[in-house]
């Protein structure tokens, strides 16, 4: 019998949804050690390559953990180190190696997972984390942050899976598509 839980039960409910995010993080780190070089930043029709995806992962959760938890601004040297562009794209430019994102991937989650271990359970659920310089009034919870982290990073693995099986020319023959038939 194999079981799926999230982590070991803690009795702090920020370590408990921190375990998913932690799983979903191995996820993508067994997927990326599977690629190339190559295959990091090869190109499917308009979709952004695994690197892009890979990156701009990277660039939320340092966005989320700056801008929103910590109520800082991502510095000057943030947007060098972390590739930010100002137009909201998915890219990665291709002479980027994957070490580079593997670090990126690796400094914004040593980042998410100390301010959890510091949260109480209190300050978890409460939303009082408004966006630095945001004239919003939209405020977010830790916990509601932790969960979009989650739900955003498993969507993008979903399509990173997506494109290594048409990278590894596993996917359909569409090519029934292209009868004569279909014109009548």
């Amino acid at each position: 019998m194999k079981e799926y839980t999230l982590a070991p039960v803690s009795s702090r409910e920020s370590m408990h949804l921190l375990g998913g995010v932690i799983q979903t993080r191995e996820k993508l780190l067994e997927l990326i050690a599977e690629l190339n070089e190559e295959d990091m930043h090869h190109q499917v029709s308009d979709f952004p390559s695994i690197a892009g995806y890979a990156l701009h992962l990277a660039q939320i959760e340092w966005w989320w953990n700056q801008a929103v938890l910590r109520e800082t601004s991502v510095t000057d040297e943030d947007r060098e180190r972390f590739l930010f562009k100002e137009e909201q794209t998915i890219h990665c430019p291709v002479h980027i190696e994957k070490s580079f994102l593997l670090a990126r991937l690796g400094e914004a989650r040593i980042q998410t997972r100390e301010y959890y271990y510091a949260l109480s359970d209190q300050e978890f659920r409460r939303a009082d984390k408004k966006p630095a310089g945001s004239k919003t009034e939209e405020v977010y919870s830790p916990e509601w942050v932790l969960w979009h982290l989650l739900h955003h990073e498993s969507y993008h693995i979903g399509q990173m899976y997506m494109l290594r099986r048409w990278i590894n020319g596993q996917r359909e023959k569409w090519d029934h598509f292209n009868t004569p038939y279909l014109s009548l």
